[in-house]
């Protein structure tokens, strides 16, 4: 009925990657916020006024 070596397989992955998890958010915000940035410089360019 379950797959238990799939799941544990999952479960290994997931707690390999633990210690990364902080790398792995603070990267995301980072790409993020950059993306929010350009998109913000893209609309003023556009002739929209900057938001402050």
């Amino acid at each position: 009925m379950y797959n238990w070596s799939l799941q544990d397989a999952i479960v290994a992955f997931v707690q390999s990657q633990q210690p990364h998890f902080q790398a792995q958010h603070e990267l995301y915000l980072s790409v993020l916020y950059s993306v929010v940035d350009m998109q913000s410089h893209l609309l003023t360019l556009l002739g929209f006024p900057p938001v402050q």
